[in-house]
């Protein structure tokens, strides 16, 4: 059984500050639990209710995490409501160490940068969109959601464990970018269209919808384009907009 300062602790995991002062992150439902069991990084516990012990999707789960050595106990089912982020959450949660991704774990393709994107539906979203579409890496600047937040984590369905997911801040970004010659362009519900892909990678920057990216990123950038819409439509939710370019930049419209 979990200790009150377990517990106490693993409540922290909702905020920001509790996931800073420990290291860990909260992620819950079965779907997530089992993503982390498959990635390399560190589950540090899996908790179940014990009333839903004998179902037999968690008791596959559980196997996979005794067979890694990872501590997985039965718990009242108030602790994982008192622990779990969603309204009605699902019987099994677990929790893991934060990544230390990093510039180096980027590898070639296109990065997307997340600047002041504070919805975490969103960032998950489009971490989800963006590892779909081999995008190298997904990195948070200024003030966006933590991708590690249990929101966010949900959102991106498992996809935060496969690939590098991580935040910085504006200025290492762009000199980052800088060195590896990878221009910066930047989506922009008032610039032209994007009718072909890059001749290679680029990263691209996506900004909160009411603000849109940072001066000191937009001063930055290369290009500045949008998604081609219909007259009488003036933008898109920025995880959609960000699915549709990421798409276009990696396969581009028919050339004719």
């Amino acid at each position: 059984m979990p200790t009150r300062a377990e517990v106490k602790a693993w409540r922290s995991l909702h905020r920001g500050k509790g996931r800073r002062e420990t290291g860990c992150f909260l992620a819950e439902g079965r779907r997530l639990v089992g993503e982390m069991l498959d990635w390399p990084g560190r589950t540090v516990a899996v908790l179940y209710a014990d009333a839903a012990g004998d179902e037999p999707e968690l008791k596959a789960l559980l196997v996979r995490a005794v067979a890694r050595g990872v501590r997985a106990e039965a718990v009242p089912e108030a602790i994982i409501q008192t622990l779990a982020d969603a309204a009605t959450p699902q019987p099994v949660l677990a929790i893991g160490e934060v990544p230390a991704y990093g510039w180096a774990d980027v590898g070639d393709g296109a990065i997307v940068l997340l600047d002041g994107v504070q919805d975490p539906g969103n960032v998950g979203v489009l971490v989800r969109a963006a590892l779909a579409l081999e995008a190298a890496a997904v990195i948070g600047v200024g003030e966006t959601a933590d991708p590690w937040g249990p929101k966010a984590l949900r959102a991106s369905a498992g996809a935060s464990f496969r690939g590098p997911v991580f935040r910085t801040n504006t200025r290492a970004a762009v000199d980052r970018l800088a060195r590896r010659r990878i221009p910066i362009w930047v989506a922009a519900a008032d610039a032209p269209p994007l009718e072909r892909p890059p001749p290679g990678p680029v990263a691209l920057a996506l900004g909160s919808e009411a603000h849109g990216v940072s001066t000191s990123l937009r001063s930055a950038a290369a290009r500045v384009v949008s998604v081609p819409l219909a007259r009488g439509v003036e933008s898109l939710n920025v995880a959609s907009a960000g699915a549709i370019l990421l798409d276009r930049m990696r396969t581009g419209p028919p050339l004719g």
